[in-house]
């Protein structure tokens, strides 16, 4: 029993590290999008469609600014035991 929860710890650790990069990885392109003020596509009939960014942005960028804090606390209360 006391190796399953080694296991168990080792993969929890393992996931919130990748986590945390993904996080990372999501917070340059959110970053990166805010330097947009549109995106513009082009439909089959030749119509144009565009999509203002700033919204979006205004979104996902306290999502992952959080997401980062609490995987960051639950790191370091891990590793600091």
């Amino acid at each position: 029993m006391g190796s399953f929860s080694t296991i168990e710890s080792k993969v929890v650790a393992a996931a919130s590290v990748l986590l945390l990069f993904v996080n990372l990885a999501s917070l340059y392109f959110i970053i990166d999008l805010y330097s947009y003020d549109e995106i513009t596509g082009y439909l089959a009939n030749g119509a144009l469609k565009s999509y203002g960014t700033r919204g979006l942005v205004y979104l996902l960028f306290p999502a992952t600014i959080s997401n980062l804090l609490f995987i960051g606390i639950a790191l370091m209360v891990r590793f600091l035991k």
